[in-house]
């Protein structure tokens, strides 16, 4: 019992930071300075794209130019910008081919990927409930809300990390192959894949809190209702059945009996008292069985008196 609290507890854990580590990946360009101007998705060399600046960022809400480690230039904010150089600068001849021949991919990958994240965060965040009744008791609905939940969750924050991840190597390589520098930020990448890891390690463990519940309340519920594995059960039921067969084959005659005799012999000894509960009584058949049972018991046969015989007339 007190490894399921625990280990319940480590995944509650899980998953608040799962949770906060999403939060950050969300937020991340949301302000162009302080903490949060760290987390970027990718970092390039857009030296002579039209007017872009010499190396750029891209963000979740908007890409900045970076001059000694300031942004600088930065486009306005808006839901969900794509990472798309064409679309960004215009194009160019001094654009990588990839960005100009293959613009939807990068487009797709990154728009859709933001949303998967934004969805998978909404999942985590419903997961907390069940989460926190579970940390104090296994509840049957609270344990399947967790699962699905925790599943779900798990599902939209791998898609988003493999869009993600996909977008942004493929345009590395895209930027390596023309000569220019390429990064693609550790920190965004890091949180996006521990995120990954640590739910997916609470869906294994909800699962399995989910099947040792639902092992348990079978159990009981074999054992309510006589089922199968309910052995004990059984057998108490059957001897208990029989000591109510003896029970009422040895025991119960015999009171009926006794409250038989004293009630016929206070008739008897009372022949013109009318008793209601007599005169309201059971069925006929028993009242015979009472009358013959007084009358054996109470009125022996009498054997008859053998006369002893004359000696004188014997002698004679």
């Amino acid at each position: 019992m007190m490894f399921k609290k625990f280990v319940h507890a480590i995944s509650y854990l899980f998953l608040l930071g799962a949770g906060l580590l999403c939060f950050f990946l969300i937020l991340s360009g949301a302000r162009s300075s302080g903490t949060l101007a760290k987390f970027y998705w990718f970092e390039a060399n857009t030296n002579g794209f039209n007017n872009a600046p010499m190396r750029t960022r891209w963000y979740n809400y908007q890409w900045c130019g970076v001059v000694r480690g300031q942004l600088v230039n930065c486009s306005k904010r808006v839901a969900d910008q794509a990472f798309s150089p064409r679309d960004n600068f215009g194009a160019s001849p001094e654009m990588p081919k990839t960005f100009l021949n293959n613009r939807d991919t990068y487009y797709y990958l990154s728009r859709v990927g933001w949303a998967m994240l934004l969805i998978g965060l909404f999942f985590i965040v419903l997961t907390i409930i069940p989460a926190t009744v579970i940390l104090f008791k296994t509840v049957t609905s609270m344990a399947i809300c967790l699962t699905v939940g925790t599943w779900t969750a798990l599902f939209f924050i791998l898609l988003s990390a493999c869009l993600y991840t996909g977008c942004y190597a493929k345009a590395k390589k895209g930027f390596h192959s023309e000569g220019r520098y390429a990064k693609m930020c550790p920190r965004n990448f890091a949180f996006i894949w521990t995120s990954v890891f640590l739910l997916l390690v609470d869906a294994i463990w909800a699962a399995v809190t989910l099947g040792l519940h639902g092992k348990k309340k079978y159990k009981e519920y074999t054992r309510e209702t006589g089922g199968y594995g309910a052995g004990y059960h059984n057998n108490s039921s059957s001897s208990d059945g029989h000591m109510d067969k003896s029970t009422y084959s040895s025991e119960k005659p015999r009171n009926r009996t006794f409250f038989t005799k004293l009630r016929t012999k206070r008739e008897l000894m009372h022949p013109h008292a009318h008793s209601p509960t007599r005169d309201q009584a059971g069925p006929a058949d028993e009242v015979e069985y009472e009358t013959r049972d007084y009358v054996v018991t109470q009125q022996p046969v009498q054997q008859p008196v053998q006369q002893p015989t004359n000696v004188n007339e014997t002698t004679s």
